[in-house]
């Protein structure tokens, strides 16, 4: 099975894969050799990728949407960042700026909205960072 990682920066992976798991917004799924055509939105959560070796290599995505057909996966996130190059230091402070942040709001407003899924994908590199 093939598999494409892509963001608006770029590709982040292409190539064989055995499975890959992924946070779809109706709850996590797997993709193994055969599945069925499917187009589904991705939420902020971990993307796993199984290699043919297989040892697996986990990335903190923010959403998207991935389409399966004919063993060909094509995932398009917001952003794909590799667990091993994730700042844990500039995390924890950003996680921290935005808890401030949060608690400033009197009422429920769009910048509010934005600043929670701020944090959510900020604690989700976090978790995925092993922290």
């Amino acid at each position: 099975m093939k598999a494409h990682i892509l963001t608006p920066r770029g590709p982040i992976f292409e190539g064989d894969v055995e499975g890959i798991r992924m946070p779809g917004v109706k709850g996590g799924f797997e993709v193994l050799k055969d599945h069925s055509p499917l187009v589904s939105i991705l939420d902020i959560g971990n993307l796993i990728v199984r290699v043919p070796d297989k040892s697996e290599q986990s990335y903190a995505i923010s959403g998207g949407f991935t389409e399966i057909k004919d063993n060909n996966v094509i995932v398009m996130a917001e952003e794909a960042i590799p667990s091993d190059q994730i700042d844990t230091e500039a995390e924890r402070a950003r996680k921290s700026e935005l808890e401030t942040e949060i608690k400033k709001y009197k009422i429920f407003t769009d910048e509010h909205k934005r600043t929670h899924r701020e944090l959510r994908i900020v604690k989700n590199r976090l978790k995925i960072a092993g922290v």
